[in-house]
């Protein structure tokens, strides 16, 4: 007769394989802005004109949300920023919907590699809370901390310096580093760069062949 199993028995589950070509924590640079480039091509290029954020209009549709929202792309551009960032650095964030996502997954993928990263959020006059503890600073931000703004897209870097400013009149923190995932080559780098301001992007319109482009016209 069949017997019932023990209350204190534990089932167990296969362990998970990683997929074929899953990226790992071992990753080169190199490997990872290839790996990078691919996703952008395959999934965040489309046809057509589309307004930016700073109001400009680009030739080109570029819409990075399908790539860093992808669990691949996530882990691969928080990998990069990783690699980019100096090791004093504690707190990572940026402006209100375009480092939240970035920056809670490169806080979480630095816990699993050792390093204590907290993240905030700069919110603007529009988002800004007007119940509770309404400030402009969200999350553990500590007074003159070194921080390192983290940023999906970067256009001009007019809006990178709004928020540098804001993070200096509110929170007195010290911006030691910018780190964008994407630069459209419209002036930020010697924009920011002017500022004083360490400023890294991963990936830029150059490394996005014209072939791919002209292929999806």
């Amino acid at each position: 007769m069949p017997t019932r199993k023990s209350s204190n028995s534990q089932s167990t589950k296969p362990e998970s394989k990683a997929a074929a070509g899953a990226p790992s924590l071992n990753m080169s640079m190199a490997e990872i802005k290839t790996e990078l480039i691919k996703l952008v091509q395959e999934k965040s290029l489309f046809d057509g004109d589309m307004v930016l954020p700073s109001g400009k209009i680009a030739t080109q549709y570029l819409d990075l949300s399908e790539t860093l929202l992808s669990a691949r792309g996530s882990f691969l551009a928080s990998m990069a920023i990783l690699y980019h960032l100096r090791e004093d650095i504690r707190f990572v964030g940026g402006a209100f919907n375009r480092a939240n996502a970035l920056a809670s997954a490169v806080s979480s993928l630095a816990q699993i590699r050792g390093q204590e990263l907290d993240t905030f959020l700069v919110l603007d006059d529009s988002s800004t809370r007007r119940y509770g503890h309404s400030k402009f600073i969200q999350g553990p931000l500590k007074p003159g901390a070194d921080v390192c703004i983290v940023q999906d897209e970067v256009v001009d870097g007019i809006k990178v310096i709004e928020t540098i400013r804001r993070l200096q009149e509110e929170a007195d923190a010290r911006i030691i580093q910018v780190i964008a995932i994407f630069d459209r080559l419209d002036g930020a780098k010697l924009r920011l760069e002017n500022y004083g301001v360490d400023y890294t992007a991963i990936l830029t319109m150059k490394d996005i062949s014209q072939e791919e482009l002209s292929a999806r016209r």
